[in-house]
């Protein structure tokens, strides 16, 4: 007997399983196949700098909040000190940036942390016992901690204000900080009297609170009565809306020159929109992308060559056999590739794999140096147009790669609005825009590039910097000023005529010098983004990299009402069962679920459907009489059974929002879908 089951009395001992290694059915099924290999390297790179980012991100948030909770009680105080977490509506976020929080909590401030949900406080004193036990010490999960308190030989009702107070007096007297990340969720009245207990006690336990508010600091004072909210003091926090947190990780991580893995603009697009009407979440986009990933990576080992370093290309290629070169093969812009080639080269191309092999890699190293000068000038590109008015080409570097990656944006008309927006800049905007975009030059030419056009980009633009600053527009301006002081003196109206005109001319020439500048300025900008924001889609293979297959809708959206459809009208398409089996879509069988037979027998009624017609028709199928009986549909007994169960396949149907009862005819119910 180990030391674990040691006891003098016999007992019940609870094992539970230790945590194995997660292996999912992809890594059994493909872990040899390279372009798994590849994507789960990637992915795995990916999240980490997610989850980095993410973590830097809200420790930044809410460092202020920190500082409250440290110092909320180096002074006496009579009310609780509450810190409002103004988090957004991203409810789906709320379980990652709430476990960072009390990570960060338990490091830096104190170790005694009670994490309070709503689904697991329902009333005074299970919320109570849950704090109290997590204060002691006790599991944080409510399963953990029911065996936990056998283990401790401690009842559920010695879990009271007196035992913390007497394990307080044994600690290093730290604060007890409760979290709260659903404050909305929770019973009002459940809170008040909480709070109204936890006041009771501040004389002896140092609380402090940490609601988490999705909505306004008004939901707050609209929850509690005066005697409550008197009784805590609320300082308020807010975190980063939503799409501040989205366009940062798309930037800094899946935008980024080195990530080889880009979405396309349709299903960026698409993504876009999920995150802006649907759910708010960074998580949930995130997890659209890795989905993204596995359909363009299943595509085969040809996605294997989805990288960035060009030794691990050729080790990819080096390991290529004629099937995975006949993937390659299959990628659709191969064939504009192949008839562009002269017809010996043609041949070579579908028959010699090697010289495939080598051609493959040329061009791919030719899409890695597109990918990087795409990021380059498509960030100077923002720079320079993102603060116009009525912003053409959008604020956000996603909102123009989103359309970089449609189409040909050198000749859509946003781009042509921009650039004739930009002939109004005056001196010192478009010089501040010169300057950015040289430091977004700079940095990348940092970074490792030593591409001659780009550095030749570089220079040109430091020069034209130079060139602008040292451009004297001034003059108009004080000529102006002198003008006004030489007319007041006139009063002939022809000499007065003629200083004008000779006044207009000299002004032109002052301004001409700039005009000229900039037109030359933006000429050239203008050339150098029509040379290299090309779509992706004039390169060959350039599948391996872009992914921009806007089916993948049906999958990550989904078609909620045709699935609820083919499931109650084929329940074998689902089950799976021979017993459900049918040959014909309007045949129903009597070993079908009862909401099956309902639901394919309302399909045969019109807008108004008699409940008695519909029993009838639901008995002849699972109840089925003689002939005799049937003839009198008075004299027809209906077993009890069969009723309920046709009563409980009518609620389940009216639940799903098929059919609502009918206030003008109790003994009909009204269909709702499929023209009814």
């Amino acid at each position: 007997m180990g030391d674990e089951t040691a006891s003098v009395s016999k007992g019940i001992f609870v094992f539970k399983p230790k945590k194995k290694p997660q292996h999912t059915i992809l890594d059994e099924l493909f872990s040899e196949n390279r372009w798994y290999q590849t994507y789960i390297s990637l992915w795995t790179r990916l999240n980490q700098d997610f989850e980095d980012l993410t973590e830097s991100m809200f420790t930044s948030m809410t460092s202020d909040l920190l500082n409250f909770v440290k110092t909320s009680h180096q002074n006496d105080v009579t009310e609780i000190p509450t810190a409002a977490l103004l988090t957004g509506i991203n409810m789906p976020d709320h379980d990652a940036q709430f476990a960072s929080l009390k990570r960060q909590v338990k490091e830096d401030v104190s170790p005694y942390v009670a994490f309070l949900s709503s689904q697991d406080c329902g009333n005074v004193k299970s919320l109570m016992e849950i704090m109290i036990s997590q204060f002691i010490g006790l599991s944080d999960d409510r399963e953990e901690y029911e065996d936990d308190l056998v283990k401790n030989t401690l009842k559920k009702s010695s879990l009271n204000m007196s035992l913390l107070e007497s394990w307080y007096q044994q600690t290093e007297n730290e604060l007890l900080v409760v979290i709260i990340p659903d404050f909305e969720s929770f019973n009002a009245k459940v809170l008040q009297s909480f709070i109204l207990i936890i006041s009771s006690h501040l004389g002896k336990l140092p609380f402090v609170f940490i609601f988490g508010i999705a909505t306004c600091i008004s939901t707050l004072h609209t929850s509690f009565p005066y005697h409550v909210t008197m009784k805590i003091n609320v300082h308020v926090f807010k975190c980063e809306p939503s799409i501040v947190y989205l366009n940062q990780v798309l930037e800094g991580i899946f935008l980024d020159i080195f990530c080889p893995f880009h979405l396309g603009g349709k299903v960026l697009d698409l993504f876009t929109e999920i995150f802006l009407f649907y759910d708010f979440s960074v998580q949930n986009f995130v997890q659209n992308i890795k989905f993204a990933m596995m359909e363009h990576f299943s595509h085969g080992n040809a996605m294997a060559l989805c990288l960035m370093e060009k030794t691990a290309i050729k080790n990819v290629l080096a390991d290529f056999n004629h099937e995975d070169c006949e993937n390659v093969r299959h990628l659709l812009s191969f064939r504009n590739f192949v008839e562009s080639e002269p017809y010996e080269q043609r041949i070579k191309l579908i028959t010699d794999d090697e010289y495939f092999k080598q051609a493959v890699y040329d061009k791919v190293v030719a899409i890695q140096r597109y990918i990087k000068r795409l990021h380059v000038f498509l960030r100077c590109l923002h720079a320079l147009v993102y603060d116009l008015p009525g912003s053409p080409l959008g604020k956000n570097l996603r909102e123009l790669y989103t359309l970089a990656l449609t189409k040909s944006i050198t000749q859509s008309a946003e781009y042509r609005e921009s650039f004739q927006l930009l002939e109004f800049q005056s001196k010192d905007a478009l010089q501040e825009k010169l300057r950015r975009i040289a430091d977004i030059l700079a940095q990348f030419v940092n970074k490792g590039s030593s591409k001659t056009k780009l550095r030749d980009f570089c220079v040109e633009i430091d020069r034209l910097v130079r060139i602008l600053q040292n451009t004297d527009v001034e003059e108009s301006e004080k000529d102006e000023i002198s003008l006004e002081e030489g007319l007041g003196a006139m009063v002939d109206r022809k000499a007065l005529k003629q200083a004008l005109f000779s006044r207009s001319k000299q002004k032109s020439k002052t301004q001409d010098k700039y005009e000229k500048l900039k037109q030359e300025i933006l000429a050239y900008l203008s050339g150098q983004f029509e040379e290299y924001l090309v779509h992706p889609s004039t390169l060959p293979f350039y599948e391996i990299f872009f992914f921009d297959d806007i089916s993948i809708k049906n999958h990550i959206i989904g078609i909620h009402r045709a699935a609820i459809h083919n499931a109650l009208n084929d329940p074998h398409r689902y089950l799976q069962c021979k017993c459900c089996a049918i040959s014909n879509k309007r045949t129903v069988k009597a070993l079908m679920p009862d909401i099956c037979i309902a639901y394919k027998l309302h399909l045969e009624w019109g807008k108004m459907i008699n409940l008695y017609d519909w029993l009838m028709g639901f008995l002849c199928i699972v109840d089925p009489q003689e002939e005799d009986d049937l003839s009198d549909k008075s004299k027809k007994v209906v077993d009890p059974h069969v009723q309920a169960r046709f009563t409980q396949a009518v609620a389940e149907l009216e639940y799903l929002g098929f059919i609502k009862s009918s206030k003008r005819k109790t003994d009909h119910v009204i269909r709702l879908t499929w023209e009814g």
